[in-house]
């Protein structure tokens, strides 16, 4: 329905904000419901309005997502996914397309807003060079800006490796199992180093389950940390259990720390545990020399200093 409609005929199921805001929409999908709708939350006089989105974000730049709301009154917001560093991920119906899809929520925080454009300038380029859709990427399906927030839509997929691996009570996957993933995973990052893309967060909860054929396959998603080798010398974002050396010791990092992650990830769905689990970046680095030889060729003075917290 049109703007004009919804002000003729649902004019009271309409926030005093969302009666200016719907103007700017050409179609209208969906409302939301009354009793759920997120409303701008009242702001002390001391308070900067703001900096709180009119108050639909917390003081950290989320957006205050309530459950049947709309977001940019076509997606009803269902279910929390999940959150992380560059914003939050909602399950929503696009009531357009009437699909079940995952919503992307950037933080409206400047920093975070530059990082989100970033991510969707990979996303774009991934997905005209990933037409036919065979590298196991998950592909933008659109974005959009609502209420200061980028968001970009992704279909929806049924689970992670992270939660998939939960469900064996840690004891791993099969070899069979894991050449599998890996292979898939593999054609993504092939894909990369041919644009020199680094993805630089690859880790279980980024690789998503689907199903082709009858056979489960596995898809890289969360391009949050991505960037082009040229534009940056390491990863915006990390986790520090798949951080490669170099990463820890602040050097420049290239599309080897991608591999580095990716055979940590391995060796933790084979396990069932992490292989590396540092309580900070100085125990990370301990974790790995316990185990893996480092090149002597890293013997800057970042490494005498590890060499003597270690001692």
């Amino acid at each position: 329905m049109s703007p004009e409609s919804v002000l003729r005929d649902s004019k009271l199921h309409l926030t005093e904000y969302e009666l200016a805001e719907i103007k700017n929409y050409k179609q209208v999908w969906y409302l939301g419901k009354t009793t759920n709708r997120t409303r701008t939350s009242t702001v002390s006089e001391t308070q900067d309005t703001e900096s709180f989105n009119c108050g639909y974000d917390t003081k950290e730049g989320f957006y205050k997502a309530a459950i049947n709301d709309h977001l940019a009154y076509r997606f009803e917001i269902l279910e929390a996914l999940g959150a992380g560093y560059s914003g939050q991920v909602l399950k929503c119906m696009d009531h357009k397309t009437k699909k079940l899809v995952a919503v992307k929520v950037i933080r409206s925080k400047d920093s975070i807003h530059q990082l989100g454009k970033a991510e969707l300038k990979i996303l774009e380029t991934l997905r005209e060079l990933d037409k036919s859709n065979k590298a196991n990427i998950v592909h933008m399906k659109e974005s959009f800006y609502f209420r200061n927030h980028l968001c970009i839509t992704f279909d929806l997929f049924e689970k992670d490796l992270f939660k998939a691996l939960e469900e064996t009570n840690k004891h791993g996957f099969s070899e069979e199992e894991l050449s599998k993933y890996t292979t898939d995973v593999l054609k993504c990052l092939h894909m990369l180093k041919k644009e020199t893309i680094i993805h630089g967060d690859i880790k279980p909860d980024n690789v998503l389950l689907y199903k082709k054929d009858g056979e489960t396959r596995a898809a890289l998603s969360d391009f949050g940390g991505s960037y082009f080798a040229k534009d940056r010398d390491r990863p915006p974002i990390q986790t520090l259990f798949y951080m490669a050396p170099e990463m820890l010791l602040g050097k420049t990092c290239n599309l080897a720390v991608d591999m580095w992650s990716l055979g940590c990830m391995l060796a933790e769905l084979y396990l069932g545990r992490c292989l590396f689990d540092g309580n900070d970046i100085i125990d990370q680095f301990s974790c790995i020399m316990k185990v893996i030889f480092i090149n002597t060729s890293y013997q800057g003075k970042e490494v005498q200093m590890f060499r003597g917290t270690l001692r």
